[in-house]
């Protein structure tokens, strides 16, 4: 029999369902004290921000890291001298993340940080919930193996080699030999743009996220190769 090798691929597009906003508080100075204190302060405000925003529901969940400083030297011009003199100065960081279900209180909640002191973005992650991504992968399965059934009978048709059957079915990444041994079986994409929008909210433009999947498939067809 004659094996025939093929790909199929099929994609499912989803608007955003979650957004997780990733940010950090930093602060630095002269004292080590104040500037780990202010620090404090300020991510604790964030956190019961966070925590107050799941409890509504508006938030699904939130995530913080604990403040850590560091020590470095800064070198300043000396206004008597004219030469450069240095100073010990401390700095103190704390991240937090806080995804949210409903953009609109996110979008409030961001500009509303903006304006805080020692407070920034780093960036914004759009993704669909767990259930939604599975389903979308499982639409998609169907899809991609469907695809490699058509273009194997395609061949067979072409080489008049009649109808195919199936040997075996790789997800991306799987197949023996293969140079994208670590491709993920399926990927997802998502973009944002964030403007300022009046003060009192943030505009936020989540793109529709992308869940693909790719299968490589080999079937044979045709006579039995003779003994």
């Amino acid at each position: 029999m004659t094996r025939i090798a093929v790909e199929g691929q099929a994609k499912r597009t989803s608007p955003a369902e979650r957004g997780t906003v990733n940010l950090h508080v930093a602060f630095s100075g002269t004292l080590r004290n104040d500037v780990v204190e202010r620090v404090a302060r300020t991510h604790t405000i964030l956190v019961d921000q966070a925590k107050a925003h799941v409890a509504s529901g508006a938030a699904e969940k939130w995530d913080s890291a604990s403040v850590h400083s560091y020590v470095y030297d800064d070198r300043v011009k000396d206004s008597g001298s004219g030469g450069k003199q240095r100073i010990r100065r401390f700095r103190a960081s704390a991240r937090l993340s806080v995804t949210f279900s409903d953009f609109e209180v996110l979008s409030t909640w961001l500009a509303d940080i903006m304006d805080v002191e020692g407070v920034e973005i780093d960036w914004l992650n759009w993704t669909l919930t767990d259930e939604t991504r599975k389903a979308l992968q499982a639409e998609a399965r169907v899809e991609a193996a469907g695809e490699t059934v058509t273009r194997a009978q395609s061949y067979a048709d072409a080489l008049g080699l009649g109808p195919v059957a199936p040997v075996a079915i790789y997800e991306a990444g799987l197949r023996g030999g293969n140079d994208g041994g670590n491709t993920p079986m399926y990927a997802m994409r998502a973009g944002a743009m964030a403007a300022p929008g009046g003060g009192a909210q943030v505009e936020l433009q989540p793109r529709d996220i992308d869940v693909e999947i790719t299968l490589s498939a080999d079937y044979e067809a045709g006579p039995a190769a003779q003994g």
